[in-house]
């Protein structure tokens, strides 16, 4: 008789885990190390496009204190005054309204940033005096 031997390991759909899995899985992992990276450039992205928004605001914003002396504007006053465009963008990238706030000397276009909460890290904020930064 003749000694039997063993089949060879393989993968096989009866108890071990099929190749479909192994490369499912890899490409899955694959896909959310792209999406982790993406998103990590989108927050930058995302916050650039965030400044450059507030800056057209404290920029209408800035005009609108220059010529009328009646306190800090609102967001549909520069609107309806039309020293801001009607298709400006009014909110931050992360779906926050921009906030106009003023003191005697300065204007200031504040946005809670990403985390939605203000007074932290992420929060965008320009104000008069500073628009070149």
């Amino acid at each position: 008789m003749k000694p039997s031997h063993a089949p060879p390991r393989s993968f096989s759909s009866a108890g071990r885990v099929s190749r479909r899995a192994v490369i499912g899985t890899v490409a899955l992992a694959g896909a959310l190390v792209a999406t982790v990276v993406a998103a990590g450039h989108r927050g930058e992205h995302d916050e650039t496009e965030a400044m450059a928004a507030a800056r057209q605001v404290l920029l209408a914003a800035s005009a609108h204190r220059g010529e009328v002396s009646r306190g800090c504007p609102t967001l549909t006053e520069l609107m309806r005054s039309g020293r801001l465009a009607k298709d400006a963008r009014t909110d931050d990238a992360w779906g926050g309204r921009f906030r106009i706030v003023c003191d005697a000397s300065a204007t200031e276009v504040r946005s809670d940033g990403r985390d939605g909460r203000a007074g932290t890290a992420d929060d965008v904020r320009v104000e008069s005096g500073h628009l070149g930064s």
